[in-house]
């Protein structure tokens, strides 16, 4: 009971003084996962329009931009610093033709209905209050015959990430502390999400369980 009150208490998005730090720690995944995910993801898309949310820093948008010319990418998130860190890393990564980042809420997103080839999401899903809303607006803004792809490495940390928080400040060290306690509180079983799925509009869909949880959702 604790548990889920504390769930509805902290908040969904990440705190602006946390911003910079959950860039710096994200950045150490890009080789091991960002990267990997974005090749898989190309693999069954190579043109069209995706829509990232979650997006965080972005990372995993301009990985796919580098590797597709022909997609477009839409990445959202709830925190406006983690949208100009979003901007700034694909400035640098020369894809913001390609990637166009804002503010935006999953719960209530402004995109018309059967707009996107692709919906993905990484690392959010432990952080919705509200997953059955938010998949039936991934449901609403894909295509028809299109897929989601949701994943949610909630405790992933590399060598180099462990390295970066050993060092930390205090202010970073409070913000890191932050990330593990909602990490913890929010993170889905595979029971949990088939639960979750089961109430949703797709009827379709596969749950993988490895490093990460990996959720393929087919409209």
């Amino acid at each position: 009971m604790k548990r889920e009150i504390l769930k509805y208490i902290v908040p969904e998005r990440i705190p602006g003084f946390a911003s910079a730090l959950y860039d710096k720690v994200a950045r150490t995944a890009v080789a091991d996962y960002y990267r990997p995910l974005a090749e898989d993801i190309v693999a069954v898309i190579d043109f069209g329009k995706i829509l990232d949310i979650g997006t965080g820093p972005g990372y995993l948008p301009i990985e796919i931009a580098k590797m597709a010319p022909n997609i477009k990418i839409d990445g959202i998130d709830l925190t406006k610093k983690m949208i100009k860190i979003a901007r700034n890393n694909a400035e640098k990564a020369n894809v913001l033709g390609q990637v166009h980042f804002e503010v935006g809420d999953a719960n209530n997103l402004r995109f018309e209905d059967n707009s996107y080839d692709m919906v993905i999401s990484s690392g959010a899903l432990h952080a919705w209050k509200n997953p059955v809303r938010v998949i039936n607006e991934c449901y609403r803004v894909l295509k028809p015959g299109k897929e989601a792809w949701i994943c949610d490495p909630a405790t992933l940390v590399t060598e180099d990430a462990v390295k970066l928080l050993r060092s930390l400040k205090a202010l970073d060290r409070l913000a890191y502390k932050w990330a593990s306690l909602t990490s913890r509180l929010r993170a889905y079983g595979i029971n949990e999400i088939h639960e979750i799925i089961g109430n949703t509009d797709f009827k379709d869909y596969q749950v993988e369980q490895g490093r990460w949880i990996t959720i393929r959702l087919r409209k």
